[in-house]
């Protein structure tokens, strides 16, 4: 069922991203933390990785839990890109604290696309962290180096 021009839905750019965050610390991620994480009753996980499979985004791993494919990768990092700079958008702009930030980030993005994102990040001079010092995916993904 895997469509180029399939566009997902903000609940499944949410998904995505946490999966992504979660696999920083451990290859595959279980349905029952990414219900924690997302704050989503148990049996709403399964459901929606049946959607995110059925995409192409995730592949399950039997016993273990879903990775992220390259496709659900890519979109995951967009997604994060979008919540970073708006974080950056809200401090630097709009004179919000970085610890309110993600919050009210968390809030406004369900609707961000790439053109206000990539106006943000221009009005912003391109950030490459976010309030918080996590690094910001350039618009084609890549993540700049980390140099801790």
């Amino acid at each position: 069922m895997e469509d180029n021009d399939f566009q997902p839905s903000v609940a499944m750019r949410e998904y995505l991203a946490e999966i992504y965050r979660l696999q920083e610390y451990a290859p595959t991620v279980s349905t029952t933390i990414l219900a924690n994480r997302l704050h989503v009753s148990a049996p709403a996980v399964p459901r929606m990785l049946k959607r995110l499979r059925n995409a192409g985004y995730v592949t399950p791993k039997p016993y273990q839990g879903i990775e992220l494919t390259p496709r659900g990768r890519e979109e995951a990092l967009r997604e994060l890109r979008r919540h970073r700079i708006l974080e950056v958008f809200l401090v630097n702009v709009m004179g919000f604290s970085w610890d309110e930030a993600h919050e009210h980030a968390d809030e406004m993005g369900r609707g961000m696309n790439d053109t206000i994102t990539e106006r943000m990040a221009e009005m912003t001079s391109y950030p490459t962290r976010c309030p918080h010092g996590e690094p910001i995916p350039d618009a084609e993904g890549n993540l700049p180096e980390v140099k801790d």
